[in-house]
């Protein structure tokens, strides 16, 4: 794992050695979520508890030529504290890099346009997200479609 610190966190890329981590911190904070190995998976700990549990994780999925922003999860007993946020912010160089969607439920729309994505229309998105988005909304869920704005 490599990392970029912030004011609290140190955020790593997670190496598919330390899966079996991210995929136990899913499954403790109420997620089915799986990590796969091609998938690029970013994780963070309290920079003042290194070496101590996890704190927030998320999934980087490939879809075509995009990402798919995937489980976004905080521990559960570190929620409503800021951390998600500063996950974003440490994140923002990697997500500006690539081009990234995220589906989030409706009512977390303003925590993500706080880290720089913006609701768009399914027409504007490519036909491998739209076609996913569009399964996922079919299926009941209250979500919404989105795409990280680089801020070059």
């Amino acid at each position: 794992m490599h990392g970029t610190l912030t004011d609290t966190l140190l955020v790593q890329q997670v190496d598919h050695y330390n899966l079996p981590l991210i995929r136990q911190f899913y499954k403790k904070n109420g997620m089915r979520a799986q990590a796969p190995k091609n998938e690029l998976i970013y994780s963070a700990r309290l920079k003042q508890q290194t070496g101590q549990p996890l704190v927030a994780a998320l999934r980087l999925s490939p879809l075509g030529d995009d990402y798919l922003l995937r489980s976004m999860c905080v521990a559960a007993e570190q929620r409503r504290q800021g951390i998600g946020q500063q996950f974003l912010q440490a994140l923002q160089p990697i997500l500006a890099s690539h081009n990234i969607y995220c589906f989030p439920f409706s009512h977390l729309v303003d925590f993500y346009q706080q880290a720089n994505f913006a609701l768009i229309a399914t027409e504007d998105a490519p036909q491998a997200i739209a076609d996913r988005f569009l399964r996922y909304l079919n299926n009941g869920r209250d979500i919404c479609l989105m795409q990280h704005q680089s801020s070059c």
